[in-house]
C-alpha cells in the first residue's frame, strides 16, 4: 500500500435529496434543507421540565428539584445575577442542562426497558413532532431505542429528519454507532450524559470540571537527564534495563490524523496516521523496532528472552482498526507472536457545534463523528480487561507514547523512565523537556490542592494542563528565550510519553467504577470541549462544504494523574519528598518531535513544527550530536531554509538495536568522518567500526538484525528469536568513496528515505553471517552480499585492487559481549 500526503482534501459524496418526512411542528426545529439554517436550532421551545418518573418509580433528583421549585431564573439568583444578564440561548442551554441533569440521575442503574419509559416521558421527547417511521421505532431492539430517544431528550432531532423508512439500513448504521456511544459514557448518562457534559463545559459551569476548589498551579519538581553520564541518569537506565521483563507498552493510534491529509495513492482513501512511511516503513514499526531493541539490548546483557505485550488503542476512523491490523499481518506481527498483541477499539463520537452544542449532519441519517479522545484509554483498558492481561503477563508496569512521535525512544529517554517509576515505587510518570510559547501542547505542573477533610494537610500532584484549558487556570503562554535564542514557556510540555504502575492503576479504576457519575474524574479524566476549533466538512444533503467552531467531547489520558495525590506535610509544595507522580526533563529533540500535520509551506511562514519534514530534520539533529559522541566528524546542520531547499547536510539512520542507548553505540562506532551531503545507513545491532571515512554513501543491512527466525521465515509463525546468529559487520580503517544521494534531485524525500542515488556502496548479510573490511579504500558502486553461513573478507590487493574472500563461517564467530556495571552502565567487550 503506497501513500501520499495530500495538500488538500475533500469528502466525496453525493447531492442530497430533499425530503419532507412529517416534519409539522415548528416548535421543534426544521429539517436540514438547503437553506435551512445549519444547526436546526431556531425555535427551539422552551419547555417545563417534567419532573415525574414511569410507572411509579421516584427520582430523587426529581424529587428534590420539585421540592425546592429550582428554575433557571432562581438558580441564577443563587449564583448573583438572573436571566436578563445571559443571552436567551444561554438561559435556554442552562434550562436543558437543569433538566437533563434530572433525567440522567433518572435514568441511572436502569435496564432498557425502564430507560425507554423514562425517556419517552422526558418533557422534549414528548414535544417532539412526529417523524413519520414510527412503526420502524417500535420494531428496533429496546437498547437501540435507548439511543433514539436519547437523541431526542438531546435535542437532536434534526438528525432522525433527515431521512425517511426508506432510509432503514442508514439509520441502523447511525444507531449502531452511537450504541457504543451510549456502553462507553455509561459512567455519566450515555448519549444524555454526553451532552450535558458539552453542554456545562460550553456554559463554563463549574460543575462541568474536573478541578478542585483550592487548586494551585505550580512548576513541577522532576530530574533532568540530559547529561546521560550524571550518576542519577546512569542509575535510572539500570533499573530501567533491569525492569524490562515487567514492563508492557500501550499505544493510542486512534486518532483520525486529520491535519496529516496521509492519502492511500491506490485507492484516494484517507489513512491514519500509524501508517505514515517514516524513514522506509511505517510509524507503527518504528515504534515496534523500539520496543524490540530494548529486549535484544536485555538479551545480549541477561542472556534472557523476553516479549513484551503491546496493547494497541484503534478506533473506526478512516479504516483504523482495519488498516492496523492489515498492517501487522502483511509484517506478520513484526517478528512476534500474535498473542503479545491486544488491539482494542476506542469509539467514535458524534462532533458539535461551539454555540449550541447541536451536532453536525454529514448526510442520510449521518454525522460526522471522530475518536473520543487519548483519555478513553484507560476506561476502554478497564472494559477490556487489558490491565488483567497485562497482570496475566507478569507485567507490572508500563509506558505509553504516542503513534505520531518518533523520538520517544531516543537514548535514554524511555529506559530512564521505567527505572525512575519502577524502583521509585511511583504510580504515574512523564518524560518532558522544553516548551515552544504558542505550541498547540499542554504543559506539565505540579498542582496543590486542598485536603480532603477539614484542616488535613494540602495535597499534590505533578499532571498535565491542556493548551486549551490555560485560561481556566490562569496561565500565561509566555516564557523566557533559551540558549539557542528560542522563546520557551516557563511550564515544560507535556509529551504523552508516561509510565503506569498496572496494579495500582487497574485499583484506582475499580474505585471509580464503583462511585459512579462521582468517579468520571478516574475513569473519564481531564474532560474538555474545545468549541473554538475549525471544523470543516462536506454536508452532502447540499452538496456544501460547510465550516463551523465546535469539536467533541475528548478526555485527556495523561490527567489520570490527577488522582494520584500524595499529602505534603509540613514541607510546602516547593519541597515535595514524593510523590506518587513524576517527571523527568530531557533535550526536547530526545523527547518528542512529531509527525502530525503535513507542511504547507505557504502558512505560518512555512513552519515545520510537528510535520513529518520537521521530525526528520530533528532526527538528524540528534545523528549530528550522537555521531560527535562516537567521535566521527560530520558536518554542520544546514538551516531549515537550506534543509527545505536542498536536503539536510546528511543522512545517519540506524535500526535502534544498534544500541538503542548512545553510550553503546559509541563503543560500537568510533572516530572516522562523514563529508557534506554523505548518507550513511547501519541496518544492523553488531558492528564494530572504527576509523570508517565516508564521502558518499554506504549502506549495511542484516537480514537478521536481532537473531534468527523460528519456523517458516515466509509463514506467518517465522518469529525473531534473539541470539547471536545474526548479521555482523566490521570495518577498520576503510575509506568509501561514490557520488553517493543526488541532492539535486527534486523527487527525493527524505523524512521517507525515498532519494535517488547516484552511487553507493551497499553490504548486505544474510542470515548469520559476517563481513570484514580493513584498511582498503572502496569506490564507485560497490555490493557485497554474504551468504547465510558465511564470513567475507575485503581488503586491497597488491596493486590497490579490491579482492574478496568468503568462507564457512566459524562456529560463533565474534560477538560483543555486554555487562551491566554499577554507575558505569553498559560495558561492551
Amino acid at each position: 500500500m503506497k501513500s501520499v500526503l495530500m495538500k488538500g482534501s475533500r469528502l466525496g459524496g453525493h447531492r442530497g435529496r430533499s425530503r419532507k418526512v412529517g416534519w409539522s411542528s415548528s416548535r421543534a426545529g426544521r429539517g436540514l434543507e438547503r437553506g435551512a439554517p445549519r444547526h436546526a436550532s431556531a425555535g427551539r421551545p422552551r419547555l417545563p421540565v417534567d419532573r415525574s418518573c414511569h410507572e411509579g418509580v421516584s427520582c430523587r433528583a426529581a424529587i428534590d428539584r420539585s421540592s425546592s421549585s429550582t428554575s433557571s431564573r432562581n438558580v441564577q439568583g443563587r449564583r448573583g445575577g438572573g436571566l436578563s444578564d445571559l443571552k436567551e440561548s444561554d438561559a435556554a442551554l442552562r434550562d436543558d442542562v437543569l433538566r437533563m441533569k434530572d433525567l440522567v440521575l433518572c435514568l441511572k442503574g436502569r435496564d432498557a426497558r425502564s430507560k425507554v419509559a423514562i425517556l419517552g416521558k422526558d418533557p422534549v421527547v414528548r414535544s417532539c413532532a412526529p417523524l413519520g417511521y414510527e412503526d420502524h421505532i417500535a420494531a428496533l431492539s429496546l437498547d437501540r431505542q435507548v439511543v433514539l430517544y436519547s437523541m431526542l431528550a438531546a435535542r437532536q432531532d434534526h438528525v432522525l429528519r433527515t431521512g425517511s423508512v426508506e432510509d432503514s439500513d442508514l439509520l441502523s448504521s447511525l444507531l449502531g454507532k452511537l450504541e457504543l456511544v451510549e456502553q462507553f459514557y455509561d459512567s455519566i448518562g450515555g448519549i444524555v450524559g454526553y451532552q450535558l457534559k458539552v453542554l456545562q463545559l460550553i456554559l463554563g459551569d463549574d460543575e462541568a470540571g474536573d478541578g478542585d476548589s483550592g487548586e494551585e498551579v505550580l512548576f513541577p519538581p522532576g530530574q533532568d537527564i540530559s547529561d546521560g553520564t550524571d550518576p542519577a541518569t546512569v542509575a535510572m537506565v539500570e533499573e530501567g534495563l533491569r525492569a524490562i521483563p515487567d514492563l508492557a507498552e500501550v499505544y493510542p493510534v486512534g486518532g483520525a490524523g486529520d491535519r496529516l491529509g496521509l492519502i492511500d495513492e491506490a485507492t484516494g482513501q484517507p489513512l491514519p496516521t500509524a501508517l505514515l512511511p517514516y524513514c522506509g516503513r511505517s510509524l507503527l514499526e518504528n515504534l515496534v523496532r523500539d520496543v524490540q531493541a530494548r529486549e535484544s539490548l536485555y538479551y545480549r546483557i541477561y542472556g534472557e528472552r523476553h516479549c513484551t505485550p503491546i496493547a494497541i488503542m484503534t478506533s473506526d476512523a478512516k479504516g483504523n482498526h482495519e488498516h492496523i491490523v492489515q498492517l501487522c499481518e502483511e509484517n506478520r506481527w513484526f517478528g512476534r507472536s500474535k498473542d503479545s498483541f491486544r488491539l482494542f477499539r476506542q469509539p467514535l463520537v458524534p462532533v458539535l457545534s461551539g454555540e449550541d452544542g447541536k451536532w453536525l449532519v454529514t448526510g442520510v441519517f449521518e454525522i460526522l463523528m471522530k475518536p473520543s479522545g487519548h483519555g478513553a484509554i484507560w476506561k476502554l483498558m478497564y472494559d477490556r480487561d487489558v490491565l488483567r492481561w497485562f497482570g496475566g503477563r507478569d507485567r507490572g508496569s508500563a509506558l505509553v507514547r504516542q503513534i505520531s512521535n518518533p523520538m520517544a525512544a531516543t537514548d535514554t529517554t524511555m529506559i530512564a523512565l521505567a527505572g525512575k517509576g519502577h524502583a521509585g515505587g511511583h504510580v504515574f510518570g512523564f518524560a518532558s523537556c522544553e516548551r515552544k510559547v504558542g505550541a498547540s501542547e499542554g504543559c506539565n505542573v505540579l498542582k496543590s490542592y486542598e485536603g480532603s477533610a477539614g484542616d488535613s494537610p494540602r495535597e499534590a500532584a505533578i499532571t498535565c494542563v491542556e493548551y486549551t484549558e490555560f485560561q481556566r487556570y490562569g496561565l500565561r503562554d509566555t516564557g523566557k528565550v533559551n540558549s539557542e535564542g528560542e522563546e520557551v514557556s516557563r511550564y515544560p510540555a507535556n509529551t504523552n510519553i508516561l509510565y503506569f504502575d498496572v496494579k495500582r492503576v487497574q485499583a484506582k479504576l475499580d474505585e471509580g467504577a464503583k462511585l459512579g457519575q462521582r468517579g468520571t474524574p478516574i475513569i473519564l479524566p481531564g474532560m474538555i470541549f474545545n468549541r473554538n476549533k475549525t471544523i470543516r466538512y462536506t454536508n452532502r444533503l447540499t452538496g456544501e462544504q460547510e465550516e463551523v467552531k465546535g469539536g467533541r467531547l475528548e478526555c485527556s489520558m495523561q490527567n489520570l494523574a490527577d488522582v494520584f495525590r500524595h499529602e505534603l506535610g509540613g514541607g510546602g509544595v516547593h519541597e515535595p519528598t514524593w510523590l506518587p507522580t513524576f517527571l523527568l526533563y530531557n533535550k526536547r529533540p530526545k523527547v518528542t518531535s512529531s509527525a502530525k500535520k503535513r507542511y504547507e509551506p505557504s502558512s505560518e511562514k512555512g513552519s515545520i513544527s510537528q510535520t513529518p519534514e520537521g521530525s526528520f530534520y530533528d532526527l538528524m539533529r540528534n545523528a549530528g550530536e550522537l555521531l560527535a559522541k562516537c567521535g566521527m566528524a560530520a558536518p554542520a546542520l544546514n538551516t531549515v531554509s537550506e534543509y527545505l531547499k536542498e536536503g539536510p547536510s546528511f543522512i545517519f539512520l540506524f535500526h535502534p538495536a544498534l544500541g538503542p542507548l548512545w553510550s553503546v553505540i559509541s563503543q560500537k562506532v568510533r572516530g572516522g568522518s562523514l563529508t557534506e551531503k554523505s548518507e550513511l545507513v547501519l541496518e544492523i545491532a553488531e558492528v564494530s567500526i572504527r576509523g570508517v571515512d565516508l564521502a558518499g554513501s554506504l549502506l549495511v543491512r542484516a537480514e537478521n538484525v536481532l537473531g534468527e527466525v523460528t519456523g517458516s521465515s515466509s509463514g506467518p509463525e517465522g518469529n525473531i528469536r534473539y541470539s547471536d546468529k545474526c548479521g555482523k559487520c566490521t570495518l577498520r580503517d576503510v575509506r568509501v568513496e561514490n557520488k553517493g544521494v543526488d541532492f539535486a534531485e527534486t523527487e527525493n524525500i527524505y523524512w521517507k528515505h525515498e532519494v535517488r542515488r547516484l552511487e553507493s556502496c551497499q553490504i548486505l548479510l544474510q542470515g548469520n553471517s559476517e563481513f570484514v573490511a580493513e584498511g582498503v579504500t572502496l569506490r564507485g558502486d560497490q555490493s557485497f552480499v554474504v551468504p547465510d553461513g558465511h564470513r567475507m573478507v575485503v581488503r586491497a590487493g597488491e596493486g590497490g585492487e579490491i579482492v574478496q574472500e568468503c568462507e564457512p563461517l566459524e562456529v560463533g564467530g565474534w560477538i560483543w559481549e555486554y555487562e551491566l556495571c554499577k554507575d558505569k552502565g553498559v560495558v561492551l567487550k
